[in-house]
């Protein structure tokens, strides 16, 4: 009987003494010492599906055939055997992405081979999954901790702190001053400084009546007080749109704007100042539309999908038939799958695009499984509404307009169908003739173009003043070419016209030369139409009294008139041109182009005779093919199409958000799926040109899970894809959902991560230093409401927490990066937190919520490529002294200040800012145009609201550190301000390192 051992079965399968009966020694050395190093280490890379180097471990005949060397494992010989020399070294090539054997392991295996590598034939060995991310997650036991450290327990979190530094011999540093906790509290909730007056007052609060601490009910009741601020959204809005990507344009090349991208922005604050539900959170953000219908954040979540960046050139410019269109449209689904994952799983899924994932169990198929999630979704504005009723109705009449347009495909399909061969060959000609009937020359004064109107029965007119009476012999009207919306060769010529002279302008008493109202004229292309007549006048008039259908509306155009008089001679050319109506756009549409002798002239004229006959013969059968059932049932049709354009257009207008959408205007070669999912299927190395088998919507395989495949109805939306994979990331049994937002939360409260690489828990991330304490606060968050603010009373009123930040050289000699959490981080303010406390100590700080982005640079060239001048813009602009997450945010060109000051890059996932320390930081908080406005705001005020130079230095200490000055203090600032001035002053003030520094 053959045996497959697993994590799961491994353990108990080796210590069953029934398996190791009767088997000799070696096999039963390898069984218990061998199998768990090569399954927990070797066989993830060494497989019969992935044989890294040819060689797979998984069974005794593949393993002892010796890879592509045929010298990997030599029997009897571990010096000759390749295997051990990946194993050994300073730095062992092998296993990739974990650590390297320890010596023991590596002195079993070889004792292994130097035996005879005897391995049971019924042994077969599958990847042991025991990565510390993948486990099940449960609760773990508080730990106890010495009697001498017990009084610092405040929270659960304490007894895990406390308990890990017992081990390494460290302890708690003293809790830090209540000024010192005030400050860090107010930055790490809401990002803003306090004032002084709550300096004050929540200093005296927090101060115990005996002096010999901080008051704990007082602590309570300001982090209370700061999580029930509106600031408190903000702040913590700021790092959720770090790791999303979020910005307000597109980037790529022409970085165009996201005029609704703000909606989503404001939707994340908003989610936090409610306190709402993770799971909800989460799912809002990936199928909002689908779970919870009729509501608008189940719209404005899906802000997430399309928060990243996005290529308008590959999407609009390139059609997605072309190799370039195909990789914008892969990659841009990619950039979809790589933010959910990244973000609310901790996965690097992107691995896998091109190849199975070198060091976590996920493979192409499961990242191509993904893709087909969102096969259906596109970035575009859509429309959302507070009213649910109304959002209800507009989803059901645009549910109706797809079901009625499909009816009119199935129309016209049954309309080629009965045409049959003829109708084929016709169109067929058509399309090889249309290529011939472009102009010889393309002039670049068009000719004269009407108005545009919304329908094609409004009568427009164009007439020529001859100057004099003059006999006349033939009319000749030249048509326009134009590639707009692809009309071409024919370009506005009128359906039904007519050709008048007179004597007058009135055109009193006009004669008719041409008539062609009764009848809708086929477009000549570049043809010409050609009328004679023997009559005498001064003034020739075209009137269209069925205009030529433009893209989505009606206009009248012609290129050229020539009017002959007796002796063949145009006396046309130069006259003057009036009309009922012009563009007057020139030097492509003008009046005068009509009579400036210049048309374009096709290069094949037979071609274009064919073509318009072809054309003709074409309308012919298409009149014959249309029954007067089939006709009616098409004017039924678009009826009903006229009819929910209506009610659409009643309802109220709405507000948009950029988002997930599938329907939506379409722009060039960006067109809406409709709803209907493109087809994906896994590629070869990634390659759009080598399509393999199509995917399947799944999720990825997690332990205990023997399928990631979703179980989805054969008649499944695009939605149903997305909603089930909300419910899979949400799921109570998510070991890696859970376990990623609680050390996203830890992390910005200690300026450290427990589990070091926040979008990675793969075998490529860093493991947890307290593992223990991570599954605790994931499933305290998980199992008591999924509560943030919850989450961070828990942390911020632990002794951790509170700890000062003051150095212990001892301690710091045995855990320089404090990773045990010997001392709170000291941390640099982030970049909006600077300038924001900026505002807010000069005065200058409008706490306005929500709404449109507020610019921080001229914008010019905005509907092309837009260029973003940071250099000529005014900072003293009061629209732009609100908080920083409201600022507008640009990939391509960020804001050179903020940059400096290591703010995110939107254009990629940031889960932990860098800080740096340079010259241009210092150069920029001195000199940039913000700082010195600002410095000029706040002497201002410090002269308007203290009177003496001592009082006006001791206020701004206060403002800017949350303490009063000292003597040293005061006599060197007042010398300063004597010799320089007090905006000078300010300046420095606002440089203090005690600012933009956090204890």
């Amino acid at each position: 009987m053959n045996r497959t051992f697993s994590l799961a079965t491994f353990i108990s399968a080796v210590c069953c003494s029934g398996l190791l009966l009767g088997a000799e020694p070696n096999e039963n050395f390898f069984r218990e010492q061998v199998a768990p190093i090569l399954a927990g280490k070797c066989v993830r890379c060494h497989n019969d599906a992935q044989a890294g180097g040819g060689l797979s471990l998984t069974t005794a005949r593949e393993a002892l055939s010796g890879g592509d060397s045929g010298e990997s494992i030599v029997v009897g010989q571990p010096d000759s055997s390749f295997l051990l020399d990946y194993l050994v070294g300073e730095k062992p090539e092998m296993p990739k992405g974990s650590p390297p054997l320890s010596a023991n392991e590596v002195s079993l295996v070889r004792q292994w081979i130097a035996a005879g590598a005897k391995w049971p034939h019924d042994l077969t060995l599958e990847v042991k999954d025991d990565w510390w991310s993948q486990q099940s997650l449960s609760r773990p036991a508080v730990p106890s901790v010495p009697a001498a450290f017990q009084a610092s327990v405040r929270t659960p979190i304490d007894a895990f702190v406390i308990a890990k530094l017992d081990e390494q011999g460290m302890h708690l540093s003293p809790p830090a001053d209540a000024r010192t906790l005030v400050r860090r509290l107010f930055y790490d909730l809401t990002g803003l400084p306090p004032t002084p007056q709550e300096m004050q007052t929540w200093t005296e609060k927090l101060t115990a009546p005996d002096s010999s601490g901080i008051n704990d009910e007082a602590y309570t009741q300001l982090v209370d007080h700061l999580l029930a601020s509106p600031r408190y959204g903000e702040r913590w809005a700021r790092h959720w749109l770090d790791v999303v990507k979020y910005a307000d344009t597109c980037g790529y090349d022409k970085d165009k704007l996201r005029h609704h991208a703000w909606p989503y922005r404001d939707y994340v604050i908003r989610s936090f100042n409610q306190d709402k539900p993770y799971a909800r959170f989460v799912q809002e953000q990936i199928a909002g539309d689908a779970l919870f219908p009729g509501e608008p954040d189940g719209i404005l979540g899906l802000g997430f999908i399309a928060a990243g960046p996005w290529d308008f050139i590959g999407h609009v410019e390139v059609p997605a038939t072309k190799i370039d269109g195909k990789n914008a449209r892969n990659l841009d689904r990619d950039e979809m799958v790589s933010n959910t994952l990244n973000t609310f799983c901790s996965v690097t899924i992107q691995c896998a695009r091109c190849h199975d994932h070198k060091f976590d169990p996920y493979t192409q198929q499961h990242y191509y499984g993904l893709q087909s999630v969102f096969a259906a979704v596109d970035r575009a504005d859509r429309v959302f509404d507070l009213d649910p009723a109304v959002e209800q109705k507009r989803q059901s009449l645009v549910a109706e307009k797809q079901n009625v347009a499909s009816q009119l495909v199935a129309w016209q399909q049954e309309i080629q169908a009965a045409g049959g061969n003829q109708l084929a060959k016709l169109r067929q000609q058509i399309s090889a003739l249309h290529g011939k009937t472009r102009p010889e020359l393309e002039v670049p004064e068009h000719g004269y173009h009407s108005q545009i109107e919304p329908v094609a029965h409004v009568e427009k007119w164009v007439q020529i003043n001859l100057d004099h009476p003059i006999e006349l012999s033939k009319i000749v009207l030249h048509p326009c070419y134009d590639d707009f919306a692809g009309i071409g060769a024919g370009f506005g010529f009128p359906i039904r016209f007519k050709i008048e002279i007179a004597a007058n302008p009135q055109f009193e008493n006009a004669q008719l030369v041409v008539d062609e109202t009764g009848h809708d004229f086929p477009n000549p292309l570049l043809g010409t139409y050609q009328a004679e007549t023997r009559l005498t006048a001064q003034f020739i008039r075209v009137t269209a009294t069925k205009l030529a259908p433009r893209k989505n509306d009606f206009i009248f155009a012609l290129s050229e008139v020539e009017v002959f008089d007796a002796s063949n001679r145009n006396v046309a050319q130069g006259s003057v041109v009036t009309s009922h109506d012009s563009i007057e756009a020139p030097n492509r549409w003008r009046r005068s182009n009509l009579v400036d002798g210049r048309w374009p002239q096709s290069l094949d004229p037979a071609a274009v005779e064919q073509l318009v006959s072809a054309r003709a013969q074409l309308a012919k059968l298409e009149r014959q093919i249309e029954t007067p059932e089939r006709t009616s049932r098409r004017k039924q049709l678009e009826a009903e199409q006229q009819r929910i354009d209506q009610e659409l257009g009643r309802l109220p207008s709405g507000q948009m958000v950029y988002a997930a959408a599938t329907q939506f205007s379409a722009q060039g070669n960006f067109k809406p799926t409709g709803g209907v999912p493109r087809d994906v299927h896994v590629l070869h190395r990634g390659n759009v040109t080598s399509p393999l088998e199509e995917a399947i919507p799944c999720a990825l395989p997690l332990p205990g899970q023997e399928t990631a495949q979703f179980s989805l109805p054969s008649d499944h939306t695009e939605a149903d894809r997305r909603a089930a994979l909300a419910r899979w990331i949400t799921a109570k049994d998510h070991p890696l959902t859970w376990r990623s937002i609680a050390n996203r939360v830890w992390q910005y409260h200690f300026d450290q991560p427990l589990a070091g690489t926040p979008n990675d828990f793969g075998r490529m991330g860093q493991p947890p230093t307290h593992p223990q304490l991570l599954d605790w606060l994931a499933v305290e968050f998980r199992d008591q409401g999924q509560s943030f603010k919850a989450l961070h009373r828990l942390i911020v009123t632990s002794s951790v927490y509170r700890q000062t930040s003051q150095h212990n050289e001892a301690f710091a000699a045995q855990d320089g990066s404090n990773q045990y959490l010997w001392r709170m981080n000291r941390r640099r303010l982030e970049a909006e937190e600077i300038r924001d406390s900026i505002l807010s100590v000069s005065g200058q700080l409008d706490l306005k919520m929500g709404g449109p982005g507020y610019y921080l640079f001229a914008l010019e060239k905005a509907e092309h490529s837009p260029h973003y001048e940071y250099h000529k813009f005014d900072p003293s602009d009061p629209a732009s002294h609100r908080r920083s997450i409201y600022r507008f945010i640009v990939r391509s060109q960020p804001d050179p200040y903020m940059t400096t000051l290591d703010c995110a890059d939107s254009s990629q996932s940031t889960p932990k800012r860098d800080e740096t320390l340079t010259a241009l930081q210092a150069l920029s908080m001195l000199n940039n145009p913000f700082q010195l406005v600002m410095a000029e705001a706040f002497a201002q005020r410090l002269e308007s609201e203290a009177n003496t130079l001592d009082d006006q230095i001791d206020h701004a200490i206060w403002l800017t550190l949350g303490r009063s000055s000292n003597e040293t203090e005061r006599r060197e600032y007042a010398t300063f301000a004597q010799q320089h001035g007090l905006v000078q002053l300010c300046r420095v003030l606002l440089n203090q390192s005690e600012f933009v520094y956090l204890d």
